[in-house]
């Protein structure tokens, strides 16, 4: 989906079948870099958000429940992690579009990288007209 909307995609994964690039390297990051943060425990996840979170990446996504990021992002302040850096992770990821299948998720998360992008409001666009048209 994200290469569908112009993304280079890449994917850093401990499992070598599933990356397309071999290692997180922050020194990499750039104000036109999104990362979205999706692994399998919350200390992997929170490993690679001190690598990301100095970064000028335009976007800094989480995935994960409202416990488990108020317990990462809890563990950065308290080792001294400044609240603006905080303050900048999407966390947990994603527009509330009401989805739940795994591709219906990703569209979430993408979205809200589009809104990002562009500096969008995240609120339907029929909002201003006054109009509804559904088909």
């Amino acid at each position: 989906m994200a290469r569908l909307v112009g993304f280079d995609a890449r994917v850093v994964d401990v499992r070598l079948e599933r990356a397309s690039v071999p290692q997180l390297d922050p020194a990499t990051i750039t104000p036109q870099t999104y990362v979205v943060l999706i692994t399998e425990d919350h200390v992997t996840d929170e490993q690679a958000l001190r690598q990301v979170i100095g970064t000028p990446a335009a976007y800094v996504g989480m995935i994960g429940s409202h416990r488990k990021v108020q317990t990462i992002l809890d563990h950065l302040r308290a080792s001294g992690v400044p609240d603006q850096q905080v303050a900048k992770v999407f966390a947990p990821i994603g527009l509330d579009l009401g989805g739940r299948s795994p591709a219906e998720i990703a569209l979430a998360i993408l979205a809200q990288i589009v809104q990002v992008r562009y500096g969008g409001t995240g609120q339907p666009r029929a909002l201003g007209t006054g109009e509804r048209h559904n088909g």
